[in-house]
């Protein structure tokens, strides 16, 4: 008798699976029993078999072939680290794990900072217009580097003012502190 779930193989575990209709039995092979198919008991189990029936029926019509075994985790090339051997040690292997996992670590910094890849943290109130100020100069100096590099000078001079001002505003306050 071949699995009624693959349909490739022979069927060797008889699963008494509960559903609408009642008590049914359903014949699999050892690879579909151990199938990562989460088999609690909220959920219908004959609906997943047949969503994976439609998908694997779909996937060999249009010549796609389903490797049953799990992908192969990233590991890196150094110290053959995993991700998950990272997050349970708290550290990486090596200097290379940062370039190997790059792009999952700025997926999860990215969850873990609400969307967002640099930190804020938190910033006494009496800091929040020295902040500002730091922020400003920071922007317009930018700003001035393009202008001089585009070769608008008239506009950079006036924004270098800009900057002084700031400047000597920023060390005004602190004087006064």
């Amino acid at each position: 008798m071949l699995c009624e779930i693959c349909h490739s193989n022979q069927a060797t575990i008889r699963l008494t699976v509960k559903s609408k209709k009642g008590l049914e039995e359903k014949w699999v092979c050892k690879s579909c029993a151990t199938d990562d198919v989460d088999m609690s008991p909220h959920d219908d189990i004959e609906d997943t078999f047949v969503i994976k029936q439609i998908l694997q029926h779909l996937a060999t019509k249009h010549g796609i072939e389903l490797n049953r075994s799990h992908k192969a985790e990233k590991r890196c090339p150094t110290c053959d680290m995993t991700l998950k051997d990272i997050a349970q040690r708290g550290k990486f292997g090596c200097p290379n794990c940062y370039q190997t996992f790059r792009d999952d670590i700025l997926d999860i910094v990215r969850r873990v900072q609400g969307g967002q890849l640099t930190h804020q943290g938190k910033v006494p109130k009496s800091s929040h217009e020295k902040l500002a100020i730091k922020r400003q100069i920071d922007e317009k100096t930018t700003y001035l580097s393009h202008l001089i590099d585009v070769q608008n000078f008239e506009e950079a001079a006036v924004v270098r003012d800009e900057i002084n001002a700031l400047k000597a505003k920023s060390e005004g306050d602190d004087h006064e502190s």
